[in-house]
């Protein structure tokens, strides 16, 4: 909450005291409407000639990793910063133009801003989603399922996964809106549903999308709570996630410096998606995170690209890991794409996701065809030359344009885009890759940092179509030993942790991973 202007300076000097009064500095007030296709809901920041930020009364403050400050508002809006120069920004997510407006503020102003689409993706049957939202965390700001709304409206998030979890104990919240169901707050293009992050201290995080009720324990390993132990693994509530029809995707996979998440010190907590190569092969997990904010894409990517050389199927998903109740970057800064058969739904969504129709993107948005197939699809090939088809549309410039083939540049564009903000960037290119065994094609997209990307650098990829040459699997013997390797590590935790209730459960978590193992081991032959 921001301080009064004014204040009291009380100076003492040996009997004598005098107290000198500074009195508010004149004001000016600015009311805003927001215009679109009808009112509008925009992520605003106001700094004004304080060099301080501004929001109007009884509205909050929020913070990015950036130090920019921002408020969220709907149809209109009055804010009172002093008089002098202000600068107003409006953003409305990744699909807007963002807009500055700066005045002289010597007098009350009034003024209305458009806020303009660069491209429709709804349009093209594509809407956007966050796996990873969090509504209550006991942070100090109050929210309510309204104000998640307002937040993906201003944001243009078509489907926010409002995971409900822990904190840092036993303090579970929002349970109850567990209803495999859009939330009653939800209109026709913003879905809000209440989902999970399940958490455990050394297997990773989870989301679960669709799920009908909480799926228990909702955490474990975290000391001092009843779910001390590192007891079920992972596997257990991932699949009954899958029984309640549920999608289940791990949150940040990898962290930044971490290529490699087993260290020394084999006992220490660790956030990062260590039991996902164990999980994906057993059938209960459809897609994994890409983009977090708290992770790192490359490095994320790398672990999928060694998972579908294995011949496993995973979409490519998002989760900001955003919290509406505290100060962080807001949701949908970096987002999923699904494309959508049909109007959308929480079903259609779902079912999207679940076939791998999907991209991951901060800002570029790329479109491909493989043989006239789209990502997510499967078809059947004899040895020789596939015809790709590559479309690249961004707002923020990119650099490289890269078709991966089973985790390798095939084939890279490089482009020169200086950064214009009223330039829409477009790129096609058609080539020719040759394919002699069977085979994973997908497009990655990478570019600079720039002041309208939230997560940046700028980074997007679609999730793979995938070729079987001769009817034969997709595998990789050298990715399939590195998985063999990793859950041996992930073994080595389990008996070093050793946080079990009794030895008939610690022996149920390492008879999982050995089975897992002993599949990778199969695939490594």
């Amino acid at each position: 909450m921001q301080q009064p202007f004014s204040f009291i300076l009380t100076c003492v000097a040996a009997s004598v005291s005098a107290s000198l009064v500074f009195a508010d500095p004149p004001k000016s007030t600015i009311k805003v409407r927001l215009i679109g296709d009808g009112p509008k809901a925009a992520r605003v920041s106001v700094v004004g000639s304080d060099d301080q930020p501004h929001a109007p009364d009884g509205v909050s403050l929020r913070k990015m990793k950036t130090g920019e400050s921002y408020f969220y508002a709907d149809d209109a809006f009055a804010v009172s910063p002093p008089k002098g120069k202000t600068h107003l920004r409006f953003s409305g997510g990744i699909e807007v133009i963002p807009q500055t407006v700066s005045l002289d503020a010597t007098a009350d102003a009034e003024f209305t801003v458009h806020l303009r689409p660069w491209i429709d993706m709804a349009a093209r049957g594509w809407y956007s989603g966050d796996s990873h939202v969090h509504l209550h965390t006991g942070g100090p700001i109050e929210v309510t399922v309204a104000d998640a709304l307002l937040a993906a409206r201003a944001e243009g998030v078509n489907y926010a996964n409002l995971c409900v979890s822990n904190n840092v104990g036993d303090d579970i919240r929002d349970a109850e809106l567990i209803t495999g169901k859009p939330h009653a707050a939800s209109t026709d293009k913003h879905l809000l549903v209440f989902g999970e992050e399940m958490r455990s201290m050394i297997y990773g995080h989870m989301q679960f999308f669709g799920i009908k009720k909480l799926v228990e324990p909702q955490y474990t390993g975290f000391d001092d709570t009843p779910n001390r132990n590192d007891f079920p693994a992972n596997y257990r509530m991932a699949a009954e996630a899958c029984r309640q029809g549920g999608y289940v995707t791990y949150a940040h996979p990898m962290f930044v410096g971490q290529p490699f998440p087993f260290g020394d010190d084999l006992t220490a907590p660790n956030a990062a998606a260590r039991e996902l190569p164990v999980d994906v092969i057993m059938n209960v997990v459809q897609g994994v995170d890409l983009m977090c904010y708290n992770s790192d894409e490359d490095l994320s990517a790398e672990l999928w690209y060694r998972l579908l050389n294995c011949g496993l199927k995973l979409s490519a998903c998002v989760g900001t890991d955003a919290l509406l109740d505290q100060s962080t970057d807001p949701m949908g800064g970096c987002r999923m794409y699904v494309k959508v058969n049909g109007p959308l739904t929480m079903e259609n969504w779902l079912e999207g996701l679940y076939k791998g129709r999907t991209f991951v993107t901060n800002g570029p948005i790329p479109q491909l065809s493989v043989a006239d197939s789209q990502p997510g699809a499967t078809f059947n090939t004899k040895p020789g030359t596939v015809h790709v088809k590559v479309s690249v549309e961004s707002r923020v410039p990119f650099d490289h344009i890269e078709v991966i083939v089973n985790g390798k540049v095939a084939v890279e564009k490089v482009v020169e885009l200086k950064a214009d903000s009223t330039t829409v960037h477009v790129q096609h290119f058609e080539p020719d890759i040759p394919i002699e065994r069977s085979s994973w094609i997908a497009l990655r997209v990478r570019g600079p940092d720039h002041p309208d990307i939230i997560d940046g650098p700028a980074w997007a990829h679609t999730s793979p179509v995938y070729m079987h040459v001769n009817r034969q699997p997709i595998r990789s013997a050298e990715d399939a030993q590195y998985f063999v390797d990793w859950i041996g590590q992930l073994i080595k935790v389990v008996a070093t942790r050793d946080r079990y209730a009794s030895v008939k459960d610690r022996a149920e978590v390492e008879a999982l991973f050995h089975k897992a193992q002993d599949l990778y081991r199969r695939r490594a032959k």
